[in-house]
């Protein structure tokens, strides 16, 4: 009798858990139907947690992304005829999620070989750059502490902003200290160990803030690099973090807090060296400063992607505010 149910049940059960996979991993393109190469990927991940890591196989290979994005939105090449997609993000608390799907793939046009060729030239060795990340989607909600009313993404602004456009990010505390932090997955690289973020901000009511955080990440196989920088208006410093120690290691670069209708420029450049994290320099409206502190990565699952994220810091009154953020810059190389 076991033996003439067992199939049954194994069928139950692969359906059970195909059900929980697509509540979590949801492909949008490509479609049903026959598609041509290159295959636009586009997936939406329902978790309210944060995604530490996306991968995208084609037939169990894992395809290698440059410019990957959360909700995951690239072009990937592909033969002719039938092949299994599948996108996986870790997320996190470990948690793996997965969607599959089947690709009918038809032979690529001149046109489409052109176009190939073309995305090849424009993805060669070099510095990855991505401008004006306060303006793309993907951004998603990660309440940092506490019980915080937390935007849902940047709310695009033409004022107050540098270039026409920038993105408002709002933190209700609901409570003392209560933070927001908004994460977005910028693509993966196999190569890169030097990075630099630029950005300029300025916040509604610089009196309601505790500070700001501003922060790049790197997966280097199962080892994951976080480059923090917090301004603390309270200890009137610039403070970095310590990632396999979990906690801020201060600096004595100051940090004012900023007079209203002000722009802030902070830039932030940092290395994977030794098999730890450092902080290189730190410019802040036009003076800089070294740095020279380095820490050791967390483990977590393998992957190459990296991504920036931002906080705002809410203080012991719970007041609320808004932070504006412009022509905010990543570079990889």
């Amino acid at each position: 009798m076991l033996v003439k149910f067992a199939p049954i049940t194994l069928l139950v059960c692969l359906f059970i858990a195909g059900v929980a996979s697509a509540q979590q991993v949801d492909i949008v393109s490509p479609s049903a139907g026959t598609v041509t190469s290159p295959i636009r990927v586009l997936a939406d991940f329902t978790s309210t947690g944060p995604i530490d890591a996306i991968s995208v196989l084609v037939d169990s290979t894992e395809v290698k992304q440059l410019q990957a994005v959360t909700p995951l939105d690239i072009y990937v090449p592909m033969a002719e005829g039938n092949h299994v997609l599948t996108v996986k993000a870790v997320q996190a608390n470990g948690v793996e999620l997965s969607a599959s799907r089947t690709v009918d793939v038809a032979a690529p046009t001149t046109t489409t070989a052109a176009s190939l060729a073309t995305s090849a030239s424009t993805l060669s060795p070099g510095t990855l750059t991505f401008s004006n990340i306060e303006q793309k989607s993907g951004w998603y909600t990660y309440p940092d502490q506490g019980n915080p009313v937390c935007s849902s993404k940047p709310a695009i602004k033409s004022s107050p902003s540098l270039d026409g456009t920038s993105g408002q990010f709002y933190l209700g505390p609901k409570g003392q200290y209560n933070n927001c932090l908004w994460p977005i997955l910028l693509g993966s690289s196999s190569s890169a160990t030097h990075f630099q973020l630029d950005t300029h901000y300025q916040l509604s009511n610089p009196s309601d803030s505790q500070g700001v955080e501003f922060s790049s990440n790197k997966h280097v196989g199962t080892k994951w690099y976080k480059f923090s920088v917090q301004c603390s208006y309270n200890k009137g410093v610039f403070s970095v973090w310590d990632t396999a120690g979990g906690k801020w290691s201060a600096t004595s670069i100051p940090c004012k807090r900023p007079a209203g209708g002000s722009w802030d420029h902070l830039t932030v450049n940092t290395e994977i060296s030794g098999g730890k994290a450092v902080f290189l320099s730190l410019t802040f409206n036009g003076k800089s400063y070294t740095i020279n502190k380095s820490f050791y990565p967390l483990t977590k699952s393998s992957s190459e992607s990296f991504g920036v994220h931002f906080q705002m810091d809410g203080n012991q009154a719970g007041k609320a505010y808004y932070a504006y953020v412009d022509e905010l810059t990543f570079k990889a190389w």
